[in-house]
């Protein structure tokens, strides 16, 4: 069990908060003045203000709206209503040409947090008052002031909408990683479970129907029973440490023909002859490609204990140019469900496909075999 040097993991902590700080805290409210500095400059100081209350006046209300802007991470319901007003104290003044952009950056980010309805009431309102408000535009310098008002009730509704459809596609988003990461763990856990029951129940039911059993052979097969009960909590352990340290590879240690060697153990005690056929570059293969196959495998050997009926399986792994490719055929009669797509031929096609494999399942001139090609660039990638 390897341990942690102290000094590594304390150095590392810090520096890890620092980082933190600068990614969610600074570098935002960096870009929020930048972001209000160039609308100050380009909507606000373009514009001549009347000599009465004059260019300071301006400029704080500017500095007012830059203020607001960098508010809106943590308050965007406070910042939308500061910069909104602001805004309309500065168009009331005709001291800026701001369409409420900085209002509608504010309210993106309220809609995307808090947000629950696209088209809200009081949106509705705002928008009505806005266009209301075009009935009361002077004669003079009517055009300018008419085209802000509509763009900024454009921008306003717009902002809400985009806030709201971002925050319905972040949450389907997470919805679907959620059920792919629950058919994951479900998939693992069929696994680890299947090919281990699927060993006891054979080691149970021969000595449940061999009357001339001995105590000794009772025990044997007993201890059988236990030694793969105990592997099974084994391999659950691996794979919930795995989830927890986000490792990637569930797989146990060692090359791929090893494992192999070891998943055919049930099938040896159930009677059935494995064969295993495997060339040495399959000896060093990438993690990810290694635990794909040492699953796709484990189940078709546990598809071959608990319902082909056969006499011998081989098992053949050759690489060709980094592509892996599997082949596992037994030449028992099958069972009728094993033509069906159950848990465990859509587990082994999943699997396969998230590499950009392919899997084929189905009988042959030989027996059933399950055939699949796991690509290299997947792997090598992976294994960087």
């Amino acid at each position: 069990m390897t341990q942690r040097h102290p000094s590594t993991t304390q150095s590392a902590d810090p520096e890890n908060v620092r980082l933190s700080v600068v990614r969610e805290t600074i570098i935002p409210v960096l870009l929020n003045v930048l972001v209000g500095l160039i609308v100050v400059a380009g909507l606000w100081i373009t514009v001549v203000p009347p000599e009465s209350p004059g260019r300071l006046f301006q400029l704080a209300l500017g500095g007012l709206v830059v203020l607001g802007l960098c508010l809106r991470s943590r308050f965007p319901w406070f910042a939308a209503a500061w910069t909104g007003v602001v805004t309309a104290v500065g168009w009331s003044l005709g001291m800026t040409e701001d369409p409420f952009l900085v209002t509608g950056l504010c309210l993106y980010v309220a809609a995307e947090r808090f947000g629950t309805r696209l088209f809200p009431a009081w949106l509705i309102v705002l928008e009505i008052l806005l266009f209301t408000s075009l009935l009361l535009v002077s004669a003079e310098g009517a055009e300018a002031r008419i085209r802000g008002i509509i763009l900024g009730a454009v921008i306003i509704g717009a902002a809400w909408v985009l806030g709201i459809r971002t925050q319905r596609m972040r949450y389907e988003t997470e919805r679907n990683a959620r059920a792919q990461e629950r058919l994951r763990l479900a998939r693992d856990i069929h696994d680890v479970l299947s090919h281990t029951l699927g060993g006891i129940g054979v080691r149970a039911g021969v000595v449940a129907h061999v009357k001339s059993s001995t105590t000794d052979d009772l025990r044997s097969a007993l201890q059988g029973i236990e030694s793969d009960a105990r592997d099974a909590l084994g391999q659950l352990q691996v794979l919930m440490r795995q989830e927890r340290s986000e490792t990637g590879d569930d797989a146990p240690p060692g090359s791929l023909p090893e494992l192999v060697r070891e998943l055919s153990q049930p099938a040896i005690r159930a009677g059935i002859s494995v064969v295993i056929d495997a060339d040495e570059s399959a000896q060093d293969l990438p993690a990810i490609q290694r635990t794909t196959a040492y699953r796709i495998i484990q189940e078709a050997l546990t598809n071959v204990i608990r319902h082909s009926g056969a006499g011998t399986c081989r098992i053949t792994i050759r690489t060709e140019e980094g592509d892996l490719r599997i082949s596992v055929l037994d030449d028992g009669p099958g069972a009728p469900l094993a033509s069906k797509n159950g848990h465990g031929l859509t587990g082994m096609r999943e699997r396969a496909q998230l590499l950009g494999g392919t899997f084929e399942a189905g009988r042959d001139a030989n027996g059933y075999r399950v055939a699949v090609s796991l690509p290299g660039t997947a792997g090598r990638v992976h294994s960087r």
